[in-house]
């Protein structure tokens, strides 16, 4: 999205903890916007776009996050057995307790992004198939004239299986970058963020 004369762009760095079986319960990093929003003084932002870069603290690895993320090798795999990996980014004003209640209807939820891999032994030809899929549910597209916040901002990921060596039991970072115009909030405004909360 191009930046219009009255954006801001906000940045941040998270780190979150990946165990040595590759799972990430869900935890949240706080995203302050204490300086750009205040109910009292009818101060808020319309966040227009927020993207997402998950990276490795691993040097050799530059730093890049791994398309296919579980192990390197499964010799042990069975005919027709599985391996599956996933992670799930989001951007909130509501602490959701469980990951599986996060979506693009849910209150308070402004964006979301999925990412999968998926390892299969093929029984046909005892050949690995290897796929991946990732998907953002981004801000214009579910917030299309932005997504008014009047408090600071809530970014969840929650992981499973992410046991290839450059993931398992380790530390990970997700980079954090908003794009948001600053705004008058109206009493009207309150009103409709309200009704979203308590919306579904």
């Amino acid at each position: 999205m191009a930046k219009g004369a009255n954006d801001l762009i906000l940045r941040d760095r998270l780190q979150f903890d990946i165990t040595n079986v590759g799972v990430t319960t869900l935890v949240y990093g706080r995203i302050d916007l204490s300086d750009y929003v205040s109910i009292p003084e009818a101060r808020g932002l319309a966040i227009k776009e927020i993207r997402f870069q998950l990276r490795t603290r691993n040097i050799g690895d530059n730093g890049v996050w791994p398309d296919f993320m579980g192990p390197e090798l499964l010799p042990s795999m069975t005919p027709d057995q599985t391996y599956k990996s996933s992670v799930k980014l989001f951007a909130t004003t509501t602490a959701y307790e469980s990951v599986v209640d996060v979506g693009i209807a849910s209150p308070n939820v402004i964006c979301v992004f999925d990412k999968q891999s998926l390892l299969v032994r093929d029984t046909t030809n005892n050949s690995v198939i290897v796929n991946t899929y990732e998907h953002m549910f981004g801000t214009p597209d579910l917030h299309p004239e932005g997504y008014d916040v009047v408090t600071d901002l809530l970014i969840g990921i929650a992981c499973n299986g992410l046991s290839g060596e450059a993931l398992a039991d380790s530390t990970a970072e997700v980079d954090v970058m908003i794009i948001a115009e600053p705004k008058k909030i109206t009493s009207k405004d309150l009103t409709q963020m309200l009704s979203q909360a308590q919306d579904v």
